[in-house]
């Protein structure tokens, strides 16, 4: 399976691709994105994510199969394959004597813009973008964690390139930033123009930013695909969540009795006199909303909200990761 996007050309390609540590071995990798994706990498600590990010930039070489970027080796060919690839690490080691200003207005100088008119535009830009623009002028030395991660990622966005490699973009961010951040990188992959690759641990911006995710664990990547298709092939249920007023035994009676529901759970009392409930569906092609709908609103029973559960992906890798642990993958 790859992750894809339709009418779209590879942008990173792991073929085989093996580093073998000695005490370590990272691989087989096998993993294709296409233009336009924003793929989720997870995987808990020490499963291999750094180490496929440094093969795709061409930082270190892999024992064995192959890895391109943009259809180039990067390290045979590091210019032609990175060229319109940024990277925006976890942690950075920035110089702290440097203010955001002074380290945007080096590397563009270095990298994009020689004149003064359009570097200085550009510097103006990706510090309104990341919400930088109090800070500009602030010795990185005196930046909070999460400035200094809003400065990482402004690095990456300078010059517009195609793709962006990010580790753990979101961590030391404020849920405002996190917010704000989510609707950055969407738009940079809006309508195919751009392509994010980015490692994470947390599983709701994953699940609710990301087209796509991979899963790794051992060095090997388990699954890979889109959100559903990874949940559904990990998971053999769904969850449905809905808040009500109170219901009659025979309500919930009824609800167990869908030939799809599996269990039918009171999760909490809400505010105001409702009831919040999580129905477990075995996996099935049938969405069962409307019917579970209609039974409570023919019961008399106020129905508020329903909704298919949330955080499925954290569930399902989880669930893989025990999978893995006893033997089964």
């Amino acid at each position: 399976m790859e992750i894809v996007t339709a009418n779209s050309s590879a942008v990173i390609e792991l073929n085989g691709a093996v580093k073998d540590y000695g005490s370590k071995r990272i691989g087989p990798a096998n993993l294709t994105i296409k233009k336009g994706a924003i793929v989720g990498f997870l995987g808990p600590n020490g499963s291999g994510k750094t180490t496929c990010i440094r093969l795709i930039l061409g930082l270190i070489r892999p024992t064995s199969g192959k890895v391109k970027v943009n259809g180039f080796d990067p390290i045979a060919n590091h210019v032609e394959a990175l060229k319109h690839v940024a990277y925006s690490p976890e942690l950075p080691n920035i110089q702290t004597f440097l203010s955001p200003r002074e380290l945007l207005n080096l590397i563009s100088h270095e990298l994009y813009f020689q004149d003064n008119k359009s570097r200085n535009s550009e510097i103006d830009r990706v510090i309104e973008l990341v919400g930088l623009h109090d800070y500009a002028e602030t010795k990185v030395g005196k930046l909070s964690k999460g400035m200094v991660q809003r400065l990482s990622v402004a690095q990456a966005l300078i010059g517009s390139p195609e793709t962006l490699i990010l580790d753990e973009p979101m961590i030391g961010l404020d849920p405002a930033g996190v917010a704000h951040f989510r609707d950055v990188f969407r738009d940079f992959a809006s309508h195919g123009k751009g392509t994010v690759f980015m490692s994470s641990h947390i599983m709701s911006e994953v699940e609710s930013l990301c087209t796509s995710v991979a899963i790794i664990h051992h060095g090997k990547i388990l699954f890979k695909g889109s959100i559903d298709e990874v949940v559904g092939e990990v998971l053999d249920y769904s969850l449905v969540e809905l808040e009500t007023s109170p219901l009659s035994s025979q309500t919930i009676q009824q609800l167990k009795e869908i030939p799809e529901v599996t269990q039918v759970k009171l999760v909490e009392s809400g505010k105001m006199d409702t009831t919040v409930i999580e129905i477990t569906v075995c996996e099935h092609d049938r969405d069962i909303r409307p019917l579970i709908a209609d039974i409570i609103v023919k019961s008399g029973a106020k129905l508020y909200t329903i909704k298919q559960g949330e955080n499925m992906l954290e569930k399902a890798y989880i669930e893989a990761l025990k999978e893995t642990k006893g033997g089964k993958l």
